[in-house]
């Protein structure tokens, strides 16, 4: 399930309710999954990869609300990169 979905600059992006750290969204871009880490906007999976412009400005316009629903409706479970030792 997701704990956050909607569309920026045209792309739709999710935070899973389960997940793992980093904090991060989902969303499509060509026809690819793509796993963008929400503290620096880096592609997670597949890397490398560069954001659309459109989407990593939309990303950066509603970064403190996507961490903010990261920190305060994601399970987060052991597992991805750069594991949080505090989670």
């Amino acid at each position: 399930m997701a704990a956050w979905k909607g569309v920026i600059a045209g792309f739709e992006v999710k935070i899973l309710d389960v997940d793992h750290w980093p904090p991060h969204c989902h969303t499509f871009i060509g026809g690819r999954r793509v796993t963008v880490e929400l503290r620096t906007f880096e592609t997670l999976d597949p890397p490398p990869n560069a954001l659309p412009p459109s989407l990593r400005n939309g990303l950066k316009e509603r970064q403190v609300e996507l961490l903010s629903v990261w920190e305060e409706k994601v399970h987060v479970v052991p597992g991805g990169a750069g594991r949080r030792k505090d989670k």
